[in-house]
């Protein structure tokens, strides 16, 4: 088996951060991982996947990202991965649009956040209007499904309030801590990222909804034989050593096919999500 790469040293981070997969070669499996945190923290969540599946399938596997949602989709719908690991509303854009074949999805839920500063606390939504919602992702499911919340209480962005974008969970904790966003729009995984000394000074101001979690997906057509061994292995990885270490790393607590039942509530925002990627 060919030695496995290690991926920590600067060069191959600085070319994660800029969406440049490190150092591949045509044989390496690549993964795809939805940049929704720092390269940084990708690279040290998905090491225990890559060293699985380098094992399971024999072959030298890289782990890569993008500089952000709209690039990593576009990377996705070209081919660029052979496993994508995505969001859920993405997910299910690349099934439908690109034919890619779904594999699994990870359990729990997420809970989608409002955030403020413990030292500036809101008291009612109402302290958004006129004012700017601090998010780093606008393509991502909690988004999508916060600005619709939002809408039900009676605020609609740009009319009501404005959306400030940023590129990394701890320069969206920024726009909290200077003042310039009461609020800002965040899963928890993001939320639990932000850097420590950076988090204390927030606290989460409400949970508004629980949205799936990521989605799998094979990113190029393999053999049948191929295929079939990709996702059995990506199946098995939650009862394995890695996949418990994984897990513990992540939050994640499980992988499973995904039920049919699930797609159809996705592809009532999939005009939406196609919108905010052009």
């Amino acid at each position: 088996m060919r030695a496995l790469r290690i991926l920590a040293s600067a060069s191959v981070l600085a070319g994660l951060v800029a969406g440049i997969p490190g150092r591949a070669t045509a044989q390496d499996l690549q993964i795809g991982v939805l940049p929704n945190v720092t390269a940084r923290v990708i690279l040290t969540n998905y090491r225990p996947m890559r060293e699985y599946l380098a094992a399971e399938l024999g072959r030298a596997v890289e782990i890569t990202t993008a500089p952000d949602f709209r690039e990593f989709h576009a990377r996705t719908m070209a081919g660029a991965y052979d496993i994508v690991v995505t969001a859920a509303n993405l997910a299910r854009v690349a099934q439908l649009d690109a034919q890619l074949e779904l594999i699994a999805g990870y359990d729990p839920p997420i809970p989608a956040l409002l955030v403020m500063r413990k030292d500036a606390r809101v008291g009612a939504l109402d302290a958004l209007r006129g004012r700017s919602l601090a998010v780093a992702n606008p393509q991502s499911l909690v988004v999508l499904r916060g600005r619709e919340w939002l809408a039900e209480n009676g605020l609609v962005a740009e009319r009501d309030y404005r959306l400030s974008w940023t590129r990394t969970e701890d320069s969206l904790a920024q726009l909290l801590v200077s003042g310039d966003a009461p609020l800002a729009m965040m899963s928890m995984g993001e939320f639990r990222t932000i850097r420590e000394d950076i988090r204390q000074a927030l606290e989460p101001y409400r949970e508004f909804a629980r949205v799936p979690n990521f989605f799998v997906l094979a990113g190029r057509r393999a053999p049948d034989a191929q295929a079939q061994a990709l996702r059995a292995a990506i199946l098995k990885f939650p009862s394995t050593a890695r996949g418990r270490e994984f897990m513990a790393l992540t939050g994640v607590q499980g992988i499973r096919p995904v039920p049919e039942a699930d797609l159809a509530d996705l592809d009532a925002i999939s005009a939406a999500t196609r919108a905010l990627l052009r």
